[in-house]
C-alpha cells in the first residue's frame, strides 16, 4: 500500500490524474443529485427551457475564451516561474473575447428575436464573465500542475448547491431562481480559485513583467487562433445541435436530450480527467523525448477506449432501469437517447486524444485542419437527425463519428511516429461496432434479471480471456 501511494505521489501524471479523478468523482456524483432534483420538480418542457438558457451560456463562453485554454495551460508548463505573467496575458485576451461575445449575442437576439427577459440576459452574460475567469485561474494550475485546488473548489461548490436544493421548497424551483443560484456557484468557485492561487504560492514572476506587452498579446492571440478555431468548430456538434434540436422538434425533445447527457457524467468525467491530467505532462515529453511521448499516448489511448467501451456495453444493457429509477416515468423517452450518446462518447475519446496530442506536439495547423472537416461532415448530418426527435439526434452522433473517424486516425498516427498501426484501427472500429450492435440489440422488454445474465457471462469472458487479450495489444 505504502509503495502504491509513493508512487501516485511522486509521479505527476498519476497525482494529477488521482486528484482530478477524486475530485470529478466526488463533484459530480453530488452534481447528480442536484440535477435530479431540478428535473423531477419542473416538466420536460420547463427543463427544456432551462437547457437551452445554460446552452447560451456554453456557446458564449467558448466564443469569449478566444482558444486561449491550452496554449495558456502549456505556457505555463513550458515556464513555471512566469506563471503571473501567462494568468494576466490569458485574462486581458478573455476580456476583449468577453466584450466580442456580448455584442455576437445582441446581434443574434436582434436578429433571432429571441424573447428573453431582462434577467436571463443578465444571468447568461454574467455566467460568461465569470465561467471565462475561471478557466483562466484553472489554466494557470494546471500548467503548474497543481490540480488539487480544482478538486477541492469544485467539490465544495457542488456540496454547497446540494445542500441548497435540498432545503428549498418546491415552489422556489423556477427559472429564475435556479439561474441565480448558478451564477452564484460560478462566483463562489471563480473567488476561491483566486483566494487558492494566491495563498498556494502558484503565481510567480522571475524574468518577465506582470503585465504583458501588446507584441505579446498579439504573437499569443496569434497561436492561440488554431486552438480557437478548434472550440468554433467544436460548437457545431457540441452546442448547436441542442439549437437545432429545439428548433426542429421541440423544447421537450431538448430536455429527454439534455438529462441523458446529465447521465453520462461519469463517461465524460473519465475522459475530461484523462485528458487534463495527461495534456501538461504530454506538452513536457513532447519536448524532451518523441518517442516515449508517442509510447505513452497510445497506452493511454488504450486504457480508455477499452474502459469506455466497457462501461458503454453496460450502461446500454440496462438503460431503462437506470433513467426509470433517477429522473421517473415522465423522462422514460430518455432511455434509448442515453445509450446512442454512451457509444457517441467512446468514439469521441479518439477525437479529444486526437486534439490533445496534436496541441502538445504544436501542430495547430493539422488539428485546425481536422476541426474544419469534423464541422464540415458532421453539421449537416446534425441537423437533419435532429428532425427526428432526441434519438434521432443521437444516432447521427454515431454516425457522424465513424464517418470522421477515417481520416482522424491516419492524422493522429503520423504525429505520433506510426505507433499507432492499421491493425489498431480496424481492430477498435470492429470491436466499437460489434459491442455497439450487441448491446443495442438487448431488449429491453426481456427481464432485468436475464440481462444481468447475459451481461455476466460478457465479463467474465472479458475475464477469463485477459491474458490472451493483453497479448494481442502489445502486437498490435
Amino acid at each position: 500500500m505504502k509503495n502504491i501511494l509513493s508512487r501516485i505521489v511522486n509521479n505527476t501524471f498519476l497525482r494529477n490524474f488521482t486528484w482530478l479523478s477524486a475530485g470529478e468523482i466526488c463533484s459530480r456524483a453530488i452534481g447528480m443529485f442536484s440535477n435530479i432534483l431540478i428535473v423531477r420538480f419542473l416538466s420536460p418542457e420547463n427543463y427544456g427551457i432551462y437547457a437551452l438558457v445554460l446552452t447560451y451560456i456554453s456557446i458564449l463562453s467558448a466564443v469569449s475564451s478566444l482558444g486561449l485554454s491550452q496554449l495558456t495551460i502549456r505556457s505555463i508548463a513550458r515556464d513555471q516561474s512566469n506563471s503571473l505573467h501567462f494568468l494576466f496575458l490569458s485574462l486581458m485576451l478573455r476580456i476583449a473575447g468577453f466584450i466580442l461575445a456580448v455584442i455576437l449575442f445582441g446581434l443574434y437576439y436582434y436578429v433571432g428575436r429571441l424573447d428573453f427577459s431582462g434577467f436571463v440576459i443578465f444571468a447568461i452574460l454574467a455566467g460568461v464573465f465569470l465561467e471565462n475567469i475561471w478557466i483562466g485561474f484553472q489554466n494557470t494550475a494546471f500548467g503548474m500542475q497543481r490540480m488539487e485546488w480544482n478538486s477541492i473548489i469544485n467539490v465544495s461548490a457542488s456540496a454547497l448547491l446540494l445542500i441548497i436544493y435540498i432545503c428549498m421548497p418546491r415552489s422556489l424551483f423556477t427559472l429564475n431562481v435556479l439561474l441565480t443560484i448558478h451564477i452564484g456557484a460560478y462566483l463562489f468557485r471563480t473567488a476561491g480559485y483566486y483566494i487558492s492561487l494566491k495563498k498556494g504560492g502558484l503565481l510567480s514572476l522571475t524574468s518577465k513583467e506582470k503585465r504583458a506587452t501588446q507584441e505579446e498579446l498579439r504573437v499569443f492571440l496569434k497561436d492561440s487562433l488554431p486552438f480557437y478555431l478548434l472550440t468554433i468548430l467544436g460548437l457545431f456538434t457540441n452546442q448547436f445541435p441542442s439549437l437545432f434540436l429545439e428548433h426542429n422538434s421541440g423544447v421537450e425533445e431538448l430536455a429527454y436530450f439534455s438529462t441523458a447527457n446529465k447521465l453520462l457524467l461519469p463517461l465524460t468525467m473519465f475522459l475530461n480527467i484523462a485528458i487534463s491530467a495527461f495534456f501538461p505532462n504530454q506538452s513536457q515529453l513532447y519536448e524532451k523525448d518523441k518517442d516515449r511521448f508517442s509510447k505513452q499516448t497510445v497506452k493511454i489511448i488504450w486504457i480508455v477506449s477499452l474502459i469506455g467501451i466497457l462501461a458503454a456495453f453496460i450502461v446500454s444493457a440496462f438503460r431503462k432501469e437506470i433513467v426509470f429509477l433517477i429522473y421517473g416515468e415522465q423522462y422514460r423517452s430518455t432511455a434509448d437517447v442515453m445509450a446512442w450518446q454512451c457509444w457517441y462518447i467512446v468514439m469521441y475519446a479518439i477525437f479529444c486524444f486526437n486534439g490533445s496530442t496534436l496541441g502538445a506536439a504544436d501542430a495547430q495547423r493539422k488539428l485546425s485542419v481536422c476541426s474544419v472537416v469534423y464541422a464540415i461532415i458532421s453539421t449537416p448530418i446534425l441537423y437533419f437527425s435532429s428532425r427526428y426527435g432526441a434519438n434521432g439526434l443521437s444516432i447521427g452522433y454515431v454516425v457522424a463519428s465513424i464517418i470522421n473517424i477515417m481520416y482522424i486516425f491516419p492524422v493522429l498516427r503520423k504525429v505520433l511516429n506510426n505507433s499507432l498501426t492499421w491493425r489498431f484501427y480496424f481492430t477498435y472500429l470492429l470491436v466499437f461496432i460489434l459491442s455497439l450492435a450487441t448491446s443495442m440489440s438487448i431488449s429491453q422488454s426481456i427481464s432485468i434479471w436475464m440481462r444481468i445474465v447475459i451481461v455476466i457471462i460478457v465479463l467474465s469472458i472479458i475475464y477469463l480471456s485477459r491474458n490472451k487479450i493483453s497479448t494481442f495489444i502489445k502486437k498490435i
